[in-house]
């Protein structure tokens, strides 16, 4: 295999499919959406919570008064305190007077429920109303049982029970987070990027391109080229999306106050990537076996499920991850991508047995590999039919391609 000719095809892909409309759209896409759905909310409810609403406050105890005012204070209710009947005080506010009335009666003192009648229930935020009166009925309860704040907030303090190994090890609730979300790029990834690879490998077969290529380059050397160029295409869509997504998450979540464990980043990373391109070439491999696209799309749909087969068992996995029927799937090259990055994610895997499944796992993508490009170069010159079993059989009994 020749390193140049790999690097003719890994150029003439890259370049044709990253100004493609279907890798432009959902490249760009998703992040739009991840903005639109992590900012819009946010500047819409900004912009409702500063509009003013006049709020009047009928206090039949006089008790909450001061600490009504101060609680409403430099809040968009504007408290006024009102006196007169209930019903007449409701027939202005519906008349435009005041956007709510609040009446307060003694029993509210020891209830805590009081009667809101608004112009607008539609325009008018009770949990809101709510979170700023709680405090103040907190202070008003404290003072009449002669509870001092310091003796509450000792009472109400939480507890907490912080785990660690007898080596000093700490648990981390968020030390899954790498693993788990690099197995769900993974997939994402080799679910857009495979089905590109898939219409394309069929699309040059139905256009019998793949005769001119195949005259100046072996099926090995095209078949990882086109591999490398998609794998390339999909680590440009990641960085894209994870950029955007980090920049959305960073307005709720404080990222470098969260303490992830970045040494789990270089566990995951072969996973990753040979299981990358461990799947990508049983992609193109069963692509060139296709007729056409429909059945092609109904052949991608099958071979993702294999792989990720240990996500639909992950619950005995993340019960057990160090158990048997973990560590058996682990070694199983389809299986070991899903398999190992939810165990790592779940427990610490001891060392020998990530380094035994990455090169298992290094083998097997070296293997499939080439035998998908028998598979491949049997197959991309059958252009009106599918290849049948037994014809497939026949190509990987092949010695040489």
């Amino acid at each position: 295999m020749k390193r140049a000719n790999v690097a003719s095809v890994f150029k003439w892909e890259f370049r044709k499919h990253i100004r493609s409309p279907l890798f432009l759209i959902f490249t760009f896409l998703v992040p739009a959406i991840m903005a639109i759905t992590g900012f819009l909310p946010g500047f819409i409810i900004e912009r409702m919570s500063v509009a003013e609403k006049a709020l009047w406050v009928l206090d039949e105890t006089g008790q909450m008064v001061e600490i009504l005012d101060a609680a409403l204070e430099d809040t968009k209710f504007k408290a006024e305190f009102v006196e007169g009947d209930v019903e007449d005080l409701t027939a202005q506010v519906s008349e435009g007077a005041a956007d709510g009335l609040l009446h307060i009666v003694p029993a509210s003192l020891e209830t805590g429920e009081m009667n809101l009648y608004v112009r607008d229930i539609r325009d008018f935020s009770r949990s809101e109303l709510e979170q700023l009166l709680q405090p103040a009925f907190t202070q008003y309860r404290l003072g009449v049982t002669g509870i001092s704040p310091q003796e509450f907030t000792f009472i109400l303090a939480p507890i907490s029970v912080r785990m660690s190994s007898v080596s000093g090890e700490e648990e981390n609730v968020l030390s899954f987070i790498i693993p788990f979300f690099a197995g769900m790029i993974l997939f994402v990834s080799v679910l857009f990027s495979g089905q590109i690879l898939m219409q394309s490998v069929i699309k040059e077969k139905r256009n019998r391109i793949v005769e001119i290529l195949l005259s100046s380059l072996s099926a090995l050397e095209l078949l990882a080229g086109k591999i490398l160029a998609f794998g390339a295409l999909a680590l440009l869509q990641i960085a894209i999306w994870i950029g955007v997504g980090a920049t959305v998450a960073s307005r709720f979540v404080d990222l470098s106050a969260i303490g992830l464990d970045y040494t789990q980043l270089l566990y995951a990373l072969p996973y990753f990537f040979l299981g990358y391109l461990l799947l990508a070439t049983l992609f193109a491999a069963v692509a060139a076996t296709m007729k056409d696209a429909e059945s092609g799309s109904q052949a991608h749909g099958l071979v993702i499920m294999i792989p990720m087969l240990p996500l639909f068992l992950s619950a005995p996995i993340m019960m057990a991850p160090n158990g048997v029927f973990a560590r058996v799937l682990s070694f199983i090259p389809v299986f070991t991508p899903a398999a190992m990055l939810m165990r790592l994610g779940a427990a610490s895997i001891p060392l020998w047995e990530v380094v035994a499944t990455s090169l298992i796992l290094l083998v097997a993508t070296v293997f499939f590999l080439k035998l998908g490009a028998r598979v491949y170069q049997g197959s991309l010159l059958k252009f009106d039919s599918a290849a049948s079993i037994k014809e497939i059989l026949g190509m990987l009994t092949k010695e040489q391609l």
